[in-house]
């Protein structure tokens, strides 16, 4: 079988692999002096070969990391190899860029004569692990939010309910949550439509929910957490409606209106629920906790107010609040 041969000996294939690859490959004297400098090189850090050679390797280094280099040469003078050292080096143009570093001795006749550097630019692993670390930070905000609003339902719940209907009642009311949830997933939490917030919580106990319940206003992004408060406030009407309002009827009705404009001076939110055809309205006894929910929960999320009346024809749930208070800060905005 014949041999290939490329026309370069060992030698300067290694010398044409050093000098194209993408890392930046250095090599310098044992006081820190650039003795090469690739082309690797040259495009991480923006000096050309002649601008490197000759100089202190201290030029790459920020003043505040100076002592880096004196424990790398420390290192290498005695025979050691650091391996995938991440740090910080400064380009031509005065920006950083993160490197991991891997230096070796360079031996002739046994002796260190010099030292091998070669630098890699890891700036978009560290951009991602940032990213992760962010990432994180707000997954552990919401979980502790979420958890908090569980635990009020959870010792709301148990104050407000007979022992038997307890279970229960928490059940269905961390379903209403979930739902929320799913839909801020779905929207890869940035947010969720006015609509969909009310249909989805519908969606989950009423089966014929779009023949009986009217929706009518614009288009709008919640934020997480209005989304998550008004999805309670929709399934605890609606749950109400079913078992003593107008859904109780088989004629009932439910229209929910919303819009937003200029009201003494100011862009507001408006909402209401307005039950019809159903039996007559009776106010309880005592407020429960679907009676916070509606009132108080929601008002104090959207950093308004709302109101529950008791009118002959059904009854009617209204909401006011700042226009600002529904859209995230970072652009989400009503249309």
């Amino acid at each position: 079988m014949a041999e290939h041969h490329s026309g370069l000996d060992p030698v300067a294939r290694l010398a044409a692999i050093v000098e194209h690859t993408d890392d930046a490959i250095v090599s310098k004297d044992l006081n820190g002096i650039v003795t090469s400098w690739n082309i690797g090189a040259e495009e991480i850090f923006g000096y050309k070969a002649a601008e490197m050679v000759g100089q202190s390797i201290l030029k790459l280094i920020p003043p505040e990391r100076h002592s880096e280099e004196d424990f790398i040469l420390e290192r290498v003078r005695k025979g050691e190899r650091l391996r995938h050292y991440d740090t910080v080096r400064r380009r031509k143009d005065g920006t950083l860029v993160d490197v991991s570093l891997t230096v070796s001795p360079i031996l002739l006749d046994g002796k260190i004569v010099g030292i091998s550097k070669i630098a890699r630019d890891i700036t978009a692993r560290k951009q991602g692990q940032l990213a992760q670390i962010l990432l994180l930070r707000e997954l552990n905000h919401r979980t502790k939010n979420l958890l908090a609003i569980a635990d009020a339902i959870v010792r709301q719940t148990s104050k407000s309910s007979p022992p038997e209907e307890l279970v229960d009642r928490i059940s269905r009311r961390l379903h209403a949550l979930s739902v929320s949830q799913d839909l801020m997933i779905d929207s890869e939490w940035r947010g969720a439509d006015i609509s969909n917030i009310i249909q989805w919580q519908l969606a989950s106990i009423i089966d014929d929910h779009t023949s009986r319940i009217k929706l009518n206003g614009p288009m709008c992004t919640l934020t997480p957490r209005t989304a998550q408060a008004l999805g309670l406030a929709i399934f605890e009407l609606a749950t109400n409606a079913l078992k003593f309002g107008s859904l109780s009827a088989k004629t009932g009705t439910v229209q929910i209106v919303w819009s937003i404009g200029n009201y003494a001076g100011r862009r507001e939110f408006h909402m209401s629920w307005q039950e019809l055809g159903g039996p007559c309205v009776v106010p309880p006894n005592h407020s429960g906790f679907g009676s916070t929910i509606i009132e108080r929960m929601i008002a104090r999320s959207l950093l308004g107010s709302a109101k529950v009346t008791y009118a002959p024809a059904g009854l009617i749930w209204e909401l006011v609040a700042p226009e600002s208070a529904l859209i995230e800060t970072s652009g989400f905005s009503v249309v």
